[in-house]
């Protein structure tokens, strides 16, 4: 079967890229077409996302398994269920909590920086 073309398929096993954010923190980038990105984070206890904000991207992200701490314009602890939504322009970082944390973020546009065209 073919797949429409405003159809993207990710395959978890085989990631468009998969690098070291920051030290304890893998990103997945799992699939993105030119409007949205679907990003998978693992987050270690004590790993640090630093501080930052988006221009024009509005980004969600959904807590899968573990704990993590939120911030920059917004403080709070988020645990497995949890979800948060950042517009352009807020300032936000996460901190990992638990010894290890999923998370699924969406970015609409996506970020460029993590494309690979």
């Amino acid at each position: 079967m073919d797949t429409p073309a405003d159809l993207t398929v990710g395959e978890w096993d085989d990631p468009v890229v998969t690098e070291r954010a920051y030290e304890g923190i893998e990103r997945r980038v799992l699939c993105y077409d030119d409007d949205a990105m679907v990003v998978h984070y693992a987050v270690e206890a004590g790993a640090v996302f630093p501080e930052h904000e988006h221009e024009e991207t509005r980004q969600t992200v959904f807590v899968i398994e573990g704990e993590i701490e939120l911030f920059g314009d917004r403080e709070r602890r988020l645990t497995a269920g949890d979800s948060f939504v950042v517009g352009p322009g807020v300032r936000h970082g996460i901190r990992g909590v638990a010894e290890r944390t999923e998370i699924v973020d969406t970015f609409s546009p996506p970020i460029e920086d993590y494309r690979r065209d």
